[in-house]
């Protein structure tokens, strides 16, 4: 395998788990309550700011209502 094709399934995988990270992070965003408007701003981070999704799990958690 030359190192174009391996570079080329790396960059691949990469951008699926990309996807995959924001459309979970859109998911328990909206099944969550948040004060305010901390749902919107939150889904507008994932959807538009790049790893918004990472983000979010590793700080948009602590801002759910309980």
């Amino acid at each position: 395998m030359s190192n174009l094709s391996f570079s080329l399934i790396i960059w691949q995988v990469a951008v699926f788990l990309f996807w995959l990270l924001m459309i979970f992070a859109i998911i328990d965003i909206i099944r969550s309550k948040f004060q305010k408007n901390d749902k919107l701003i939150w889904v507008l981070v994932s959807i538009f700011v790049p790893f918004g999704g990472a983000f979010y799990f590793i700080w948009g958690r602590k801002s759910k209502v309980l």
